[in-house]
C-alpha cells in the first residue's frame, strides 16, 4: 500500500459517492471548487485502487482534519499512520474513536467530545406554514449573530461566508437576537448541508424557539439539498429527541477534538 495526494476532486468523489452521505457531509463539502483548492487530500492506495481517504481543510485558524472511517478501519488506522508525521503541529479533527486510539494514542487530546451524526429522512414533520414570529438572516446580521453566539454557544465555529448564503434563521425579542439557526455546510452541487449553531439565549430557553428556528432552516434548505445533516452531541438526550422530532435519524458517531503532536516525527 502506498500514500498519495489526491490532487482532483472527482477521484474522492468517486470514492465516497457509494457512502452513506449523511456520515460525511463535510467531505462532500470540501470537493467545490472554492473549498477544493484549501484542501490537501491524501489517499491510500493498494494496487491502485483508492481504499481510504483523509483531508486536511487550512482554510481555518486551527486546520480541520477529516478522517472519519465507518467502514474500513484498518485502512484508516494504516493511513493515518502514515500521514501523522505530515500532520500541523496541532489540529482540530473528526476521527473515529478505533483510529484516534491506535494512532494519537500518545498525543495530548484537548476538548474531547462524542458527537452523533444524524440526517434527515421525513419531511412529513416539517410544518409548511410560514412562521411570522422567525426571520431569514443574512451578513448585515452578523454582529447580532455573533453576540447570541458569545452569550450562548461560545464554541461554536461560525463561518462569515455562509452566513453570507442567508440560510441563518432567528428570533428576535426585547431588541435582541435570542435563537438562532444556520449552516456549518453547504453545496447545491453535492447536494449536502449540515445545520449548525443552534442555539437560544439562557433567559429564553425550554419555549420551544429552538424548534421553530430549525424547522425554517429546514424549509428553506429541502428545496434545494437532498442530504440535511448535524451534529450534535451524543449525551444531548433532549436536542437528539428533538432532532428526531424534526424528522432525523441517528447515523455514525465519531469523536471530535484537538489533537496536540508532540514529537512531529513519530
Amino acid at each position: 500500500m502506498e500514500m498519495r495526494i489526491v490532487h482532483d476532486a472527482d477521484i474522492a468523489y468517486d470514492y465516497l459517492k457509494n457512502r452513506t452521505r449523511f456520515d460525511y457531509i463535510y467531505q462532500f463539502n470540501n470537493l467545490p471548487a472554492a473549498q477544493w483548492k484549501n484542501v490537501v487530500c491524501y489517499g491510500l492506495f493498494e494496487n491502485n485502487a483508492l481504499k481510504e481517504i483523509a483531508m486536511v481543510n487550512i482554510d481555518y485558524s486551527v486546520p480541520v482534519l477529516l478522517a472519519v472511517s465507518f467502514s474500513s478501519r484498518e485502512y484508516n488506522i494504516e493511513l493515518l499512520s502514515r500521514l501523522k508525521r505530515f500532520l500541523p503541529q496541532r489540529f482540530y479533527t473528526h476521527i473515529d474513536k478505533a483510529t484516534l486510539e491506535a494512532v494519537f494514542s500518545g498525543c495530548v487530546i484537548h476538548d474531547y467530545e462524542e458527537l452523533m451524526n444524524m440526517g434527515l429522512c421525513r419531511y412529513d414533520t416539517i410544518d409548511n406554514k410560514q412562521d411570522n414570529g422567525i426571520i431569514r438572516l443574512g451578513y448585515s446580521d452578523l454582529d447580532d449573530i455573533r453576540q447570541l453566539l458569545t452569550a450562548s454557544y461560545p464554541e461554536a465555529w461560525l463561518d462569515e461566508e455562509l452566513v453570507k448564503l442567508k440560510e441563518n434563521f432567528g428570533v428576535y425579542a426585547d431588541g435582541k437576537l435570542i435563537s438562532f439557526a444556520g449552516i456549518h455546510a453547504y453545496s447545491e452541487e453535492y447536494q449536502v448541508a449540515a445545520v449548525a449553531h443552534v442555539t437560544t439565549h439562557p433567559e429564553y430557553r425550554r419555549r420551544g424557539y429552538a424548534e421553530r428556528v430549525i424547522s425554517e432552516l429546514l424549509k428553506s434548505l429541502v428545496p434545494k439539498i437532498q442530504f440535511i445533516g448535524l451534529n450534535v452531541k451524543a449525551n444531548n438526550i433532549s436536542a437528539i429527541n428533538c432532532y428526531k422530532k424534526l424528522g432525523f435519524k441517528e447515523y455514525g458517531s465519531f469523536i471530535a477534538c484537538e489533537i496536540e503532536i508532540n514529537d512531529l516525527l513519530t
